[in-house]
């Protein structure tokens, strides 16, 4: 290596310096620059992937097949989190500070369930604000598979996109939906990923 500065030759100077101090967090990749500073974005586009995790959704009126209004949150923990980075960060948890109103949620519209601003809470005691927006549904026999897109608003990732896929089973989101306070309440394994767009 011969970088001549930390920020200038980390595979992202965002992470490394975290936009305040000046910390090493990993394996180092040559800046370009000669004498200014240059961040380069990483070689891969995952910054951070956590393929084991469990959610829970929650639903303050009862989610049915005509459309109501709804409070919902979601709450999710993650774990196993590897970094191209190599940094300290192997778990979080994700979610909705309070429970936002929704209108007109139904059943045959989950993928609405999940938007809005959420917070991840990353093992180092760093902090992401994300806000979810981009949903798709997908049924496959057995399980339903929510998956939500967003953008990194603000601090740990900046910038970058994050991606959240929850599966719950089928049968629990169909009882639920024929109950007679509706379905308001899911729980199901969560993967998270965080990647440049």
């Amino acid at each position: 290596m011969r970088g001549t500065s930390a920020c200038a030759v980390l595979l992202l100077g965002v992470l490394a310096c975290g936009g305040e101090g000046r910390q090493a967090a990993g394996p180092l990749m040559e800046g370009t620059g000669g004498s200014g500073m240059t961040l380069e974005r990483p070689l891969e586009k995952v910054l951070i992937t956590c393929p084991l995790g469990l959610g829970e959704a929650k639903y303050g009126t009862g989610l049915k097949g005509e459309p109501g209004d709804s409070e919902v949150s979601f709450l999710a923990s993650v774990s196993g989190c590897v970094t191209v980075l190599g940094s300290a960060v192997t778990s979080a948890t994700l979610g909705s500070e309070t429970p936002s109103l929704v209108r007109g949620l139904s059943c045959a519209d989950l993928s609405r369930a999940g938007a809005g601003r959420q917070v991840v809470t990353w093992n180092t005691a760093e902090t992401s604000t994300v806000l979810m927006g981009q949903s798709h549904v997908s049924v496959q026999e057995a399980t339903t598979l929510v998956t939500q897109t967003g953008k990194v608003l603000s601090g740990k990732f900046q910038g970058a996109t994050a991606v959240r896929t929850t599966t719950y089973l089928t049968a629990d989101v169909e009882k639920g939906c024929r109950s007679a306070e509706g379905l308001k309440y899911l729980k199901g394994p969560v993967t998270f990923s965080v990647t440049y767009p």
